[in-house]
């Protein structure tokens, strides 16, 4: 029983606190949109330390104790960093950021070169003729795209004749390309948006409080704008 209240009250106070974050939507500043951006910090915040304790534990200190002593280096570098809250010491905390940036750095070169780069170039430069004509036009259309957005970055020529053109229409297409990304990003935050909403009205329970709480939330944005208390009270 007090299981099934608790998940009662936390699945209420989620409903409310989502829609005191959608009163950012109104334009104007209130303590419900202060409320609930600080809430959510503090408790992702509480949450991430805890995994990152929970982790150094499990991977560092538990191998530790087995006998694996190299990842003892794992800890001081880590404690280094803490050097980086105190003003006269936080140049100790350089030591470990510099060998965490290059050792990542050395990785991601060993691999983009591969992935970003002479891969990309293997698949473009593909047999255009595979015997499907549906795939010929869109072998073609990747060749073509590809020769047109390059043209288009040509700053050591002056671009007249045929390569005015391909660069037009390498333009173009990285107009065509950019507008596809976006849209794709957006039809993806509007599909986390209506399974979010779906979420909060089944099942049948909750839509009353859904919008009993999209009402509040509205209603009181709109009464701290009209009495000057939104500025006041809000963190900004």
């Amino acid at each position: 029983m007090v299981v099934e209240w608790f998940e009662y009250s936390v699945t209420l106070v989620g409903i409310f606190i989502s829609f005191c974050m959608y009163t950012t939507l109104y334009g104007k500043e209130n303590p419900l949109r202060s409320w609930a951006e600080f809430s959510y910090l503090a408790a992702g915040t509480g949450v991430s330390v805890t995994w990152a304790v929970w982790y150094i534990y499990t991977t560092a200190i538990v191998n530790i104790q087995a006998g694996d002593i190299i990842l003892f280096a794992s800890i001081i570098l880590g404690l280094m960093m803490l050097f980086r809250v105190h003003p006269k010491y936080s140049y100790i905390s350089r030591v470990p950021l510099a060998f965490t940036v290059g050792v990542q750095l050395a990785l991601s070169l060993r691999t983009i070169i591969f992935t970003d780069f002479l891969v990309q170039i293997n698949a473009t430069i593909i047999k255009l003729w595979t015997g499907v004509p549906k795939d010929f036009l869109y072998q073609v259309t990747i060749a073509v795209s590809v020769i047109s957005i390059l043209t288009f970055f040509l700053y050591t020529l002056e671009v007249t004749g045929p390569l005015l053109m391909t660069s037009k229409l390498g333009e173009y297409l990285m107009y065509i390309g950019f507008g596809a990304i976006f849209a794709q990003t957006f039809m993806g935050r509007l599909g986390l948006f209506v399974g979010y909403m779906e979420r909060l009205t089944t099942p049948v329970w909750k839509q009353p409080y859904t919008i009993a709480s999209a009402i509040i939330c509205l209603l009181a944005a709109v009464f701290f704008e009209k009495s000057g208390l939104g500025k006041k009270l809000s963190a900004g």
